[in-house]
């Protein structure tokens, strides 16, 4: 068998049907029948009110342990979240392979890593640029690209003649702040060589505009600054280092002293001055320096740009930062965008912070945030440089997928093809389609561990959060007779109720009713007793306020 007969597979496990926890799996399968898969990025996700107190989503790939399945190594395309940052949950427990990166990715990985595991060891090969190297049978060849981090790239993947390119987030900027723009050459030669399949960032799908260059928001930023006359404080990403790069450049032409608040921010500073994306000159101040210095001529930069409750934005908006207070005079800039999902987060800090006198400034306001994604017509251009027999969108939400496919057909694309997380698609031979369709899945980090999302435990949040819980510890003696009071708690249940003036003493009076009217042959079956106590007090709080509330009654006899 030929390399040009293998059979090449390719299915997503997340990043194709929502924005981030991107996981992408290219297999080849052998003549014994077992797959070889190379695992394109390993992001998380981030939960939606859906999963209450999660934060966290991982990729489920479980099934790599199955006999017939064998990873054989793992390409990091960049280093933000939703492409590298399940890598810590899954090394050495899921993945024991060698990990391929560029060394500013690998330098943040073991920052991120030495944060919460120290005895963890990884396999990492840095990659350099336009590098070319084997993982198994598939020849990968690196492709600069210009995005919102340092050292992005796309992949050209091999098998024989066969060539798949993986753009992986990118756009078009031909004034960045990081001299790395999209080799637009090499992927013209890839073209012209012949490019099958092409699976490409559907992010900005919508936009029909080219976005701005980081250069003329860089320049949008100092004039910003210069305007202001009180403390200015700029949150952005945290992975956006060409935005920090702009920000601390600001800072310093209009002679203001800068202050990084929030951990994320400072490890990604640390990672950009050991690579040499940020000078090693630039001294910051501690947040404790503000006291002695006037607010005039101070810039903060803090991460909580998305309005997350322990970032350093919410902590000074909230009051909860004892350093940093705001007051009139005072302006916060967001450089960023709003991630579908976190709207009402982010209005409810901006709110907070327009009550202590500040003025907030965003991206509807002034150009002070461009996006890393490319739009129609960066598509376009990429698609007349590689000329793809097969397009396969992803990085988006299902509808992004869907118009991309609309976008690949009026330009003439043979075959595009609509993939979603869990579809297994055959590349070669034959024409690519999809031949299989799975359940993708994904686990909840929940605290210290890791969860299934149909766990009881969530279910359990949801019902507290919509109707609360009420708590009856009952102390009754051998005739079942109250030997105290019962002993209630109401939790997220109101005080008082239609036509009830206190729910507790109306809790007490239901459940002393509903003893006395079961008979003494009922209340000796103690499961039987507990949950008709239960069942009633459920119903008649139904009845008087409109919601069912978890009940839990405790029995104990003296």
């Amino acid at each position: 068998m030929t390399k040009n007969n293998f059979e090449i597979i390719y299915t997503p496990i997340g990043g194709a049907g929502q924005i981030g926890m991107n996981l992408y799996l290219y297999g080849y399968r052998k003549p014994n029948k077992e797959i070889n898969w190379l695992m394109v990025d390993c992001g998380i996700g981030f939960a939606d009110e859906f999963y209450p107190g999660i934060d966290i989503m991982v990729p489920d790939i479980d099934f790599l342990q199955n006999r017939n399945n064998k990873l054989i190594g793992v390409v990091l395309t960049h280093a933000h979240e939703d492409h590298y940052g399940a890598i810590s949950t899954l090394i050495n427990d899921k993945i024991d392979v060698p990990i391929f990166c560029t060394k500013f990715t690998a330098e943040l990985l073991k920052e991120k890593i030495s944060e919460d595991y120290n005895d963890m060891i990884l396999d990492m090969k840095i990659v350099k640029d336009n590098a070319k190297f084997d993982v198994g049978e598939f020849n990968i060849e690196f492709i600069n690209v210009a995005h919102s981090i340092p050292e992005p790239n796309a992949l050209k993947i091999s098998l024989g003649d066969f060539n798949i390119v993986h753009s992986a987030d990118w756009k078009l900027d031909e004034k960045p702040v990081i001299d790395r723009k999209t080799d637009t050459k090499k992927f013209e030669k890839i073209g012209k060589s012949g490019c099958d399949v092409l699976v490409c960032d559907s992010t900005n799908i919508f936009r029909k505009d080219i976005s701005l260059t980081e250069s003329k928001v860089a320049d949008n930023l100092i004039k910003a600054i210069k305007k202001i006359n009180g403390l200015a404080i700029v949150t952005t990403f945290s992975s956006n280092v060409s935005r920090l790069k702009s920000i601390i450049d600001a800072g310093i032409i209009n002679n203001r002293k800068i202050i990084l608040s929030g951990r994320s921010i400072k490890r990604f500073v640390k990672v950009a001055k050991i690579c040499g994306y940020i000078s090693k000159d630039v001294h910051f101040h501690e947040e404790k320096d503000i006291k002695k210095i006037s607010k005039s001529n101070v810039l903060i930069i803090c991460t909580g740009s998305q309005g997350e409750g322990n970032a350093s934005l919410s902590k000074i908006a909230l009051g909860r930062n004892h350093l940093i207070s705001l007051c009139e005079g005072d302006v916060v800039l967001f450089s960023s965008k709003t991630i579908p999902g976190n709207e009402n987060s982010i209005g409810y800090l901006k709110n907070k912070l327009v009550e202590l006198g500040a003025e907030i400034i965003d991206d509807t306001t002034q150009d002070i945030h461009t996006t890393g994604h490319p739009s129609r017509p960066e598509l376009e251009k990429l698609y007349s440089l590689l000329n793809p027999t097969t397009v396969i969108p992803m990085h988006g939400e299902l509808f992004h997928l869907s118009e991309h496919i609309n976008f690949a057909k009026k330009n003439k694309i043979k075959n595009p093809i609509f993939v979603k997380n869990g579809d297994i698609v055959r590349l070669h031979p034959k024409t690519p389609e999809v031949i299989d369709k799975t359940e993708p899945s994904f686990y909840l980090r929940d605290g210290d561990v890791f969860i299934d999302p149909y766990d009881q435990s969530l279910k359990d949040r949801r019902r507290l959060q919509e109707s609360g819980v009420v708590f009856v510890t009952l102390i009754l003696d051998r005739n079942f007779i109250l030997y105290v009071d019962p002993v209630i708690e109401l939790l997220g249940v109101p005080n008082s109720l239609n036509q009830i003036e206190n729910t507790e003493k109306y809790v007490e009076l239901v459940i002393e009713n509903a003893i006395d009217s079961l008979p003494n042959a009922k209340k000796r079956d103690e499961s039987f007793m507990q949950n008709y106590l239960e069942k009633t007090l459920r119903s008649e709080l139904h009845s008087k306020w409109g919601k069912k509330p978890i009940i839990k009654i405790n029995l104990t006899f003296v």
